[in-house]
């Protein structure tokens, strides 16, 4: 195995590149000076991204003025400042070092930092009246307490925003690593982290059960090595070997990424992760524009249980945690696989001091079956080329749940992002005689892993052949003539309708199992000489499932975006998390959905945006206990009349010699592949 990483204090080199340490010490110090009475707390020192007109000239791509050469570099820092915890945020001009504006933003509670999380946790545990609670259930030593800080959505005895409070779940371990969702406890405590304190605690109470409160589940429920043992390992898994002998496919350039005809650039910020920028395909002698910017929006997990403080149980992962500040550090040979590229992130803490995250970005080549094949029947000729793939990806850890975030992008110019959700289960503890009732599963003794689902919207903000373009809403119906009329004899007719979105209520839709709904992006602007029809990009969304909870629930006001699998609006800088950008208590006034219903605006052959909400309806299995096997999500972008052909006709032939693959039981073959192929 290979590995490389980009270094994390390298020079800044292009407008999109994400800060440096330096800079993040830098913006700090500027913030620092302009306001030395005040006592700020950095929550957020990012990248303040150019706008897109500037960029669009920068990039090369509008050429309806002379190009700009130099983009101001610029931070946002959003502050809390002590002890009143009134929120600001500064502009920071790192040319100029001068802070361009501070302005306070009031009744908003900015992102929840890994800072807050490990003071809550500690704060918690020294407590005496948790201590007196666990004293109660049997536990006498503090450190096999652990508290996983949580959101607090919206508490009925604490309303509004002006207080930024959290809610903190409780576990015990029987030892430092064991798992402690075998055994959780039966209270909660809330914390106002202005004063970081708990303000008060909540138990929840048995609900079909003789006993006024649980006992602790013992059982250990554990997988890590050290517990299962090497002795009950499988002894025939074989190793597989993933090598590139003659090199990777890809280069890199910082972070330009070129592979296969695809070129893009990648970022990484603190709250959307990984970040996909300026994608285009060379087609030809054509360098085409396709995607601007990609990335994934938002999430929630609304759990099921409808009682106290379950329904409070609906995490916000991109708006309330921050999926970069959730980032993993990545294993060479254990989270990806073969020739790897790294890139590394950086963040910072509340001293405003920057944190390495080394091998958060992972980037890498990986065979993915078939491309395409054709056996020619008559003389038994195979001809096969068989698939890779570019994958860019990262994983976080919030909580409980781990993800896999993987951008995939085709030989065949098919985009495609997937997640790959594992980690634990969310779990509650249960009396000896109780059960789950209608929103649990049983999956240990005493352990209830209520339903939930997993909702994930990304943002898309196309540029098919242009910065212009519109949506299409595909649906097949069956031929309105009846089988034995002249227009349909036998009765198998069936035709595609297409329909251009043409305003913000147009633009929200969901699938039809009925029609096979589909939904493409096009350019109106450009035809194709064959189909007489506006060149685009398929959207295939497999993965979109109904939003559970009531529209007028707490989670459902809060995260309207989850009731519709696609939403198309207009472009706007300020409109770039679907659930709000401070989503951290909101309200669910400052959504996807209010931005899309306020009026009726455009959408045709404009400037858009399109959001795909997809998700994982997870009713929890026994098998998923004590740790979650990978189930997947995502969704396809498929050229739809965009290529005069097949773009990828052009790929070599796949061929043994090559690849090295060879029969289990050794013994000699044929190619499968074209004949007349020497590679």
């Amino acid at each position: 195995m290979k590995t490389a990483t980009a270094a994390s204090k390298r020079p800044y080199a292009h407008p999109l590149d994400q800060l440096t340490a330096d800079e993040i010490v830098h913006s700090a110090n500027i913030v620092r000076a302009a306001k030395p009475t005040m006592d700020l707390i950095f929550n957020t020192i990012t990248l303040k991204e150019p706008s897109k007109p500037v960029m669009m000239s920068y990039l090369g791509w509008d050429k309806s003025s002379p190009r700009v050469t130099h983009v101001e570099r610029e931070a946002l820092v959003i502050l809390l400042e002590r002890p009143s915890m009134k929120c600001y945020e500064a502009i920071v001009s790192l040319d100029t070092e001068s802070v361009k504006s501070f302005e306070h933003i009031p009744d908003v509670q900015p992102i929840l930092t890994m800072d807050e999380m490990f003071e809550v946790e500690e704060l918690v545990v020294k407590d005496p009246r948790v201590a007196e609670e666990c004293r109660e259930l049997g536990i006498h030593d503090m450190s096999q307490v652990f508290a996983d800080p949580w959101a607090i959505a919206r508490h009925v005895n604490y309303p509004g925003r002006a207080k930024r409070m959290m809610q903190a779940f409780l576990y015990m371990r029987t030892c430092e690593d064991d798992n402690q969702y075998a055994h959780p406890l039966d209270f909660v405590p809330i914390i106002d982290l202005g004063k970081m304190e708990i303000v008060s605690i909540e138990r929840i109470r048995p609900r079909d059960s003789k006993f006024t409160r649980p006992t602790i589940p013992q059982q250990n429920h554990n997988f890590l090595p050290e517990f299962i043992g090497e002795e009950n390992f499988r002894k025939d898994v074989k190793p597989i070997i993933v090598q590139q002998p003659q090199g990777v496919s890809f280069t890199v350039k910082g972070n330009e990424i070129d592979w296969q005809k695809w070129n893009m650039r990648i970022s990484m910020n603190y709250r959307e992760g990984l970040v996909i920028h300026n994608v285009s395909y060379q087609d030809g002698a054509e360098k085409r524009p396709v995607f601007y910017r990609v990335s994934l929006s938002e999430m929630v997990v609304p759990y099921a249980d409808p009682f106290e403080p379950h329904y409070r149980k609906h995490a916000f992962d991109v708006g309330e945690y921050g999926l970069g500040l959730c980032t993993n550090s990545l294993t060479l040979g254990c989270d990806c696989l073969g020739s790897i590229y790294y890139f590394d992130a950086c963040f910072n803490d509340h001293q405003g001091k920057p944190f390495h995250m080394p091998n958060a970005i992972c980037l890498h080549e990986e065979d993915a079956g078939v491309l395409f094949k054709h056996t020619d029947y008559r003389n038994g000729r195979a001809h096969t080329v068989r698939s890779r793939r570019l994958v860019i990806s990262q994983i976080v850890t919030v909580a409980n749940y781990d993800y896999g975030l993987y951008y995939y992008f085709y030989q065949d110019g098919t985009f495609e992002y997937q997640v790959k959700a594992t980690g634990e289960l969310n779990t509650h503890v249960m009396a000896e005689d109780e059960t789950p009732g209608r929103y649990g599963v049983t999956v240990a003794p005493q352990i209830n892993a209520q339903l939930h689902q997993h909702f994930f919207t990304m943002r898309i903000d196309p540029m098919i052949d242009g910065p212009n373009n519109s949506v299409v809403q595909v649906d097949t119906y069956p031929s309105e003539f009846p089988t034995g009329h002249p227009r349909n004899i036998m009765g198998n007719g069936f035709y595609a309708e297409y329909k251009t979105l043409k305003d913000t209520h147009e633009g929200q839709a969901n699938p039809c199992y009925e029609t096979a709904r589909y939904w493409k992006i096009i350019n109106e602007n450009r035809i194709h000489p064959y189909t007489k029809s506006a060149m685009g990009w398929k959207i295939m969304n497999p993965a979109a499932i109904p939003f559970m909870p009531k529209p007028d629930s707490l989670v459902g006001s809060r995260a309207p975006f989850a009731q519709n699998a696609l939403w198309v609006t207009p472009y706007d800088e300020k409109q770039m998390f679907a659930g709000g950008f401070y989503c951290n208590q909101s309200d669910g006034s400052d959504t996807l959905y209010s931005w899309a219903n306020k009026e009726r605006q455009s959408i045709q052959n404009k400037d858009i945006v399109v959001w795909l909400s997809f998700g994982i309806h997870h009713i929890p299995r026994v098998e998923d206990f004590p740790i979650m096997p990978v189930e997947l999500a995502g969704f396809m972008l498929k050229p739809a009349n965009f290529f005069i052909a097949n773009p990828a006709m052009d790929v070599p032939p796949s061929n043994k010699a090559i690849n090295k693959s060879v029969h289990a039981d050794a013994a000699p073959s044929s190619s499968c592949c074209s004949g007349t192929t020497k590679l």
